[in-house]
């Protein structure tokens, strides 16, 4: 009886040695968890609608079919924090940026020129962000399609 009663109260010291630690530190732990379990929903949120994206994606490089024969590379990736931003990544040879442009001036697209090798742009209907630069010391053409979350 004795050896089960001083069990007890060991582990009741040691259960009450949370309640030792100041206000702040429990805060701090509380907050570190709560953005670590926020984090962790955002991450498997963007991991289930990955799919989703990358064939509206590949809808959008649909719209470039006149070009199709020229594309040298296509790369598909994720990005962004928590990987939320799902990219394709397109090369074309032998083409030029006004080409690309050209192809997809039929949709709702608001142009920013960078410079003169570099356009981005976003296509307000379907929400897809366009980058369109030209390689240094080549004939080649990359277009960078993004869709976020």
């Amino acid at each position: 009886m004795i050896g089960i009663r001083i069990t007890w109260l060991n582990m009741n010291r040691s259960c009450f040695k949370l309640s030792r630690l100041p206000a702040v530190v429990k805060i701090y732990v509380g907050f570190v968890l709560f953005v670590s379990i926020l984090m962790g929903l955002i991450y498997f949120h963007a991991y289930i609608n990955r799919p989703e994206q990358m064939q509206s994606l590949q809808l959008y490089e649909q719209k470039l079919e006149t070009i199709s024969s020229k594309k040298v590379n296509e790369k598909y990736y994720a990005s962004g924090r928590a990987s939320q931003n799902n990219n394709l990544e397109i090369t074309y040879d032998s083409v030029t940026i006004d080409d690309v442009k050209e192809i997809l001036s039929k949709q709702n697209i608001g142009w920013n020129e960078i410079s003169k090798n570099r356009i981005v742009g976003h296509d307000y209907d379907t929400n897809v962000y366009i980058e369109l630069f030209k390689e240094r010391g080549s004939n080649k053409v990359v277009l960078i399609l993004q869709k976020r979350n």
